[in-house]
């Protein structure tokens, strides 16, 4: 034994479970190794990042050798990554699951600019934790022979290495988030939600409306309310001989689970709840987006000749969107109402209504300034008839009395602020960019438009209560703790 006592094995990665040892006993040790008397960690060798992947920082000073190893080491989620276009250059937003999100900026523009929207970056345009992390988790989920092997990397390179990256991250945004993220909590917690809403008819629903709702699902372009098998008259008689429907499968099928406890019950565990409101949301965006299409259509050729087509100018567009909204907005809180929608559903609606205001924001100007076709002009024709951006959110018809409540809100705005913050902070990237947006089209005005005030307003309120360290934000998943540390994140 004597023989192997002065046995060295070289630089070894330092292990999550050495660095565990090593803060029970003898001198107080950080990620990377022990600490000076100055507090800053002193690097004894490579450190192993999050992603098992294993860097050497020695090279770097103390200061941002400390920075580093606790950014590779962290354990954040990713909610959304996706692409936007700004007057400071198209960039790639990493939102995660906190206020933060850090921007990768097309290098072909800016020439390899990376920012985090935290407060340490902004306050001192310093490499932050999040940009660390980010750099590790890319390295993994885009491997490349370069990551291969312990990674010599300098403060300076890490930049720069990841607006390397940035032409292989479009090909993979829809893929990124769960690849990025360090654990799947929210995943499992969404799963048991999903679970819940499978189960028997509720009392206020009727079992020819629930069966309608599910068979709906298979018709492309059907609202439930709208929807018809065909023959839904109900047969006479107990024997299944009187349900079939000839020349008819869906008839038939309908026939069978409304008489028929098992056949519903089998078909609602397959059809559940949240797959009847994603197939309703969809439609709804779908004639969203029909909307603005027949806009753009009747701006760009005129009139159609056709005298049954209804041609779709400004007011015409901007109350069927309206509808779509208001209708989106009550069929979330009634689906809601009769069985717990999961996670995922209630954001995909938020995102619907994001996506519908940033098309209206993109349509904020004069749509008939260059058409090529002569419009015959109403006498006294308010300019919102021909901005939509101004027709729905800047300068809005006059509501009276008899005005529904659904045409007198702030367009989509209000609706988000009744939402809880959850179902719509994954796309705090997004919503900053329509609120930079606004403001960059706003004239000289002493009060800024109220709907730019609320969605300010609305984004400043969440981030606040995100940082803020009240009883409240105790009940928030975290997504940088100890109890989470030790998970690592898997890459194919």
């Amino acid at each position: 034994m004597h023989s192997f006592q002065n046995l060295s094995l070289g630089d070894m990665p330092t292990t999550r479970s050495q660095r565990a040892r090593g803060r029970g006993s003898g001198p107080r040790r950080g990620r990377g190794g022990p600490t000076s008397s100055t507090g800053t960690t002193l690097l004894t060798g490579p450190v192993q990042g999050h992603s098992g992947l294993v860097y050497d920082l020695r090279g770097m000073s103390p200061q941002s050798a400390t920075q580093a190893t606790a950014g590779i080491a962290a354990d954040f989620v990713v909610d959304r990554v996706h692409r936007h276009e700004s007057h400071r250059g198209a960039y790639f937003a990493f939102q995660l699951h906190r206020p933060e999100s850090v921007r990768i900026f097309d290098p072909a523009e800016r020439g390899g600019h990376v920012e985090c929207t935290c407060e340490e970056f902004q306050s001192s345009q310093a490499i932050c934790i999040h940009i660390y992390w980010l750099f590790d988790g890319l390295n993994a989920a885009l491997r490349t022979p370069t990551t291969l092997g312990t990674q010599v990397i300098s403060r300076g390179d890490v930049l720069a290495r990841i607006s390397a990256l940035y032409g292989l991250i479009g090909a993979q945004l829809s893929s990124l988030p769960a690849s990025l993220s360090a654990t799947r909590d929210e995943i499992a917690s969404d799963t048991d939600d999903a679970t819940e809403a499978i189960g028997s008819p509720t009392p206020s629903d009727t079992r020819t409306e629930q069966v309608r709702d599910m068979l709906s699902v298979f018709d492309t372009a059907a609202l439930p309310e709208e929807y018809s098998p065909g023959d839904t008259s109900i047969a006479a008689g107990n024997e299944r001989r009187n349900l079939y429907v000839p020349d008819n499968l869906a008839a038939t099928i309908y026939q069978l689970a409304v008489r028929d406890e098992r056949v519903f019950d089998s078909l609602r565990r397959v059809i559940t709840h949240d797959v009847c409101a994603n197939a309703h949301f969809s439609k709804q965006r779908t004639r969203a987006r029909e909307a603005f299409a027949r806009l753009d259509s009747y701006i760009e050729n005129g009139p159609a000749e056709a005298a049954e087509t209804d041609d779709q100018d400004i007011p015409r567009c901007a109350r069927m969107l309206r509808i779509v909204v208001d209708q989106i907005c009550k069929v979330r809180d009634s689906r809601s109402s009769s069985g717990p929608l999961s996670a995922p559903v209630k954001r995909r609606v938020a995102e619907i209504l994001v996506e519908i205001l940033q098309e209206v924001c993109n349509r904020n100007e004069d749509v008939y300034y260059r058409i090529g076709w002569e419009r015959v002009m109403v006498e006294g024709e308010p300019d919102r008839n021909r901005n939509l951006y101004a027709y729905l959110i800047d300068d809005p018809p006059r509501s009276s009395s008899s005005t529904p409540n659904w045409m007198k809100e702030t367009f989509i705005i209000d609706r988000l602020r009744q939402m809880p913050a959850d179902d719509w902070r994954h796309l705090i990237e997004r919503l900053t960019s329509i609120v930079d947006q606004m403001r960059e089209r706003m004239e000289d005005e002493e009060d800024p438009p109220l709907a730019y005030t609320k969605l300010e307003r609305m984004i400043q309120d969440y981030t606040a209560e995100a940082f803020e360290p009240s009883s409240s934000s105790v009940q928030r998943r975290p997504t940088l703790g100890s109890q989470r540390q030790s998970r690592r994140r898997r890459f194919a």
